[in-house]
């Protein structure tokens, strides 16, 4: 397969574009809920095993939910990823369908020396994006009874900006990461009247985020022969307290029922509340990996968050603590073969099950997925220190049932470039 990296970055930016056209088109109204809905936060590579990833180490990727991991980094490598979907949600009356699309992680991992290494990155951890409407009756002028449209709209999202470091002693390693979380979440309510004499109306609610976060991880390597190997893994932290302030507008709104548009008419309320705190809840992670030396490996891990504990300005939300376990692996013909490209190929399976991390209505929701991914190794030039894959995933989820308010079916692509150098390196000659 003779790609360039030219061509294969102009695809990840014309990849890029789509996916973020898509997320303007984007309506999860689970996303009301909490901090929005939870971003896939694993790397494309344990996206495709399942989402395996608290035992996962490579010399040449960048693992960010396990930061012992990084002590694994042999070359320099510049990772990005982005993602593109669709998602399907119905209850037991109607269904509607939207497209989403964001970058789901860009960083840098640097071996520091051998069995430490240093990540730098970026990446989403919540989106908000909803557009709602149902009536509401009430009576006018003591005896008319008609319906009021009410709108709910949300937008925005979280981020981290995060510098971690892994260190290997032995056969352990340890790591850390550190960090910024920052973002803002705006919620609208619109009410339209279906009289003349009274105007709509709007409230919003906006609450921006700045707070430091931490997550520290451990793995232990045992060898069991010659080519195989059994690591173990865990990762976590302990319930945080993130700072933020909120905003909020009252105004009266002229409405427009022709075009569906919107004029402000009075601004009836508007103030910048005294900074406050969310809290943000513990989570831990473990697993194994088996593996064979340049042939296979095969995992399993387990997830849980403590979502009960979130609080927002001590107000607690429609959640509950939530749990995953996912099992997966990769298997690769011919890691060393000179020719016959497919023989190089990574190919991944996975599949897991758990709770989310919603409970509405006083119904859990059970979640469910399975996956198919490919590590696709970019043909390198002649004298040149670069090692580069392509990893692509393919992720078909489910959540709710019969028994929640909505039903919700997710498909979502994932597309990863790693591109693994050997920088600082020494010239010998002049």
């Amino acid at each position: 397969m003779h790609w360039t990296k030219v061509s294969i970055l102009c695809f990840l930016v014309g990849f890029f574009l789509v996916a973020n056209n898509a997320t303007a088109q984007d309506n999860s109204p689970y996303s009301r809920y909490g901090l929005g809905d939870l971003n896939n936060n694993q790397n494309t590579v344990n996206r495709g095993m399942g989402g395996v990833s608290q035992a996962y180490g490579d010399p040449t990727s960048v693992n960010f939910i396990n930061p012992a991991s990084y002590s694994n980094l042999l070359l320099t490598t510049f990772d990005i990823g982005v993602e593109a979907g669709a998602r399907s949600i119905s209850d037991k009356n109607a269904s509607f369908s939207s497209g989403f699309g964001t970058l789901s992680y860009l960083q840098v991992g640097i071996p520091i020396r051998k069995k430490w290494g240093l990540n730098l990155g970026l990446r989403p951890v919540t989106r908000v994006s909803y557009n709602i409407q149902e009536s509401k009756d009430q009576i006018f002028y003591d005896t008319l009874k008609l319906p009021v449209a009410h709108r709910y709209q949300g937008s925005g999202g979280l981020y981290q900006l995060y510098a971690g470091t892994g260190v290997g002693i032995g056969n352990f390693s340890i790591g850390v990461n550190l960090g910024y979380l920052f973002g803002n979440i705006e919620n609208n309510t619109r009410v339209i009247y279906p009289v003349s004499d009274i105007n709509a109306s709007r409230h919003m609610s906006r609450i921006s985020y700045s707070s430091f976060f931490y997550k520290v991880g451990v793995q232990y390597k045992a060898k069991l022969t010659k080519e195989m190997d059994l690591t173990l893994g865990a990762s976590g932290s302990l319930k945080q307290d993130m700072t933020v302030r909120q905003e909020t507008l009252s105004e009266s709104l002229i409405y427009n029922a022709s075009t569906g548009d919107f004029t402000s008419l009075d601004s009836i309320k508007s103030e910048k509340g005294p900074k406050g705190t969310v809290v943000y809840p513990q989570d831990f992670g473990a697993g194994f990996i088996l593996r064979k030396l340049d042939k296979w490996q095969i995992g399993m891990d387990f997830n849980t968050t403590q979502w009960s504990n979130f609080r927002k300005y001590e107000q607690a939300d429609s959640l509950q603590n939530s749990w995953k376990v996912s099992i997966g692996g990769q298997f690769v013909p011919n890691a060393t073969a000179l020719s016959g490209y497919w023989n190089r190929v990574a190919y991944r399976l996975g599949a897991y099950y758990g709770l989310d991390y919603l409970k509405l209505g006083g119904q859990d929701m059970n979640m469910m997925g399975f996956t198919i991914g490919a590590g696709l190794p970019v043909r390198r030039m002649p004298y040149s220190n670069q090692y580069s894959m392509v990893n692509i995933a393919f992720d078909v989820a489910h959540r709710g049932s019969n028994n929640t308010a909505l039903k919700e079916n997710t498909y979502r692509v994932s597309l990863g470039f790693t591109l693994s150098d050997r920088w600082f390196i020494k010239k010998k000659y002049d």
